[in-house]
């Protein structure tokens, strides 16, 4: 059967029947939101995924990001929707398998920075053999090529380890034939101690460079490793770090909090209708009242 309650049936509690339609709204309105988000990160992962093919790019394990893109687009929007669909029809089982959900994301998320912490040396190398493949392909993987650049340019640093990574490119190979051989891209080049002049950069600036020793090359190209220099970054700005975290961490809390409101209320509710006396209920036209149950009573 599909049974609607008013305020003044089944003598349900008024105080009652208002949190149960504040929940209600509410998790409509932040899952109809993140749905909407979802779907809009979700096309522009498609957009850019349809440019790099375009482009030719390869693919590396860490210079993915449309792919990325697409797939936290996907997971939200499915999760998202099961929300929405089960807050619109007060379906219980919809609504138990959102809360579901959201509880695994929330405990793979915090297993992810937990594990990461604890294996941070471990995972340190991980990156760092990660970036050593993708300087391999720096030239042919458009993706790397832009992410690399800008990391570089970023945190002042050069390669994975230290600029002597560059090695395993075949165009910045000591024992390469061209121009290029034993030095590193551009954007490793110190520009603090050599700025540019009106605005025109010097893309051979790293060309030969790695023929001197460590010492000789300060101000002249960035020494240390990315790597270390973005978890260096990362230290220093623990507290950005950390509210990040905090604010993506807070919206799926919130999901949890009242979707547990909202399943309590719901089943309330059906107790009260199993246990009241026939006749003492409400069965007229309310249509602001709760919305039909998809739960058999």
């Amino acid at each position: 059967k599909f049974v609607k309650m008013s305020c003044g049936g089944c003598k349900c509690d008024c105080n009652e029947y208002l949190t149960y339609k504040v929940v209600k709204y509410l998790l409509i309105i932040a899952n109809i939101f993140f749905w909407l988000v979802s779907a809009a990160i979700m096309g522009l992962g498609i957009f850019a995924e349809v440019v790099r093919r375009d482009l030719g790019s390869m693919n590396t394990f860490l210079v993915s990001p449309a792919a990325a893109l697409i797939a936290a687009g996907l997971v939200v929007f499915i999760v998202t929707f099961l929300g929405m669909a089960g807050a619109l029809r007060d379906n219980l089982t919809i609504l138990k398998i959102f809360i579901g959900l959201m509880i695994t994301g929330l405990l793979l998320q915090l297993i992810v920075g937990l594990v990461a912490f604890a294996f941070k040396d471990q995972a340190k190398n991980f990156i760092n053999e990660q970036v050593s493949k993708g300087l391999k392909n720096y030239f042919a993987d458009l993706d790397f090529k832009n992410t690399m650049d800008w990391v570089q340019e970023r945190f002042y640093c050069c390669g994975g380890v230290d600029y002597q990574d560059w090695e395993k490119n075949d165009y910045f190979r000591c024992a390469s034939p061209g121009p290029a051989s034993c030095g590193v891209p551009f954007t490793c080049c110190d520009r603090r101690a050599n700025p540019t002049e009106g605005g025109v950069v010097n893309t051979q600036c790293g060309y030969g460079v790695r023929v001197y020793n460590r010492l000789e090359l300060v101000d002249i190209v960035y020494i240390r490793g990315c790597t270390d220099a973005v978890l260096i970054w990362f230290e220093d700005n623990f507290d950005i770090f950390a509210g990040l975290c905090i604010g993506l961490l807070l919206p799926q809390l919130l999901g949890i909090f009242l979707s547990y409101i909202y399943i309590n209320r719901i089943e309330d509710e059906i107790d009260q209708i199993k246990t009241a006396p026939y006749g003492t209920w409400d069965m007229g036209d309310d249509t602001d009242a709760p919305a039909q149950k998809d739960t058999a009573v």
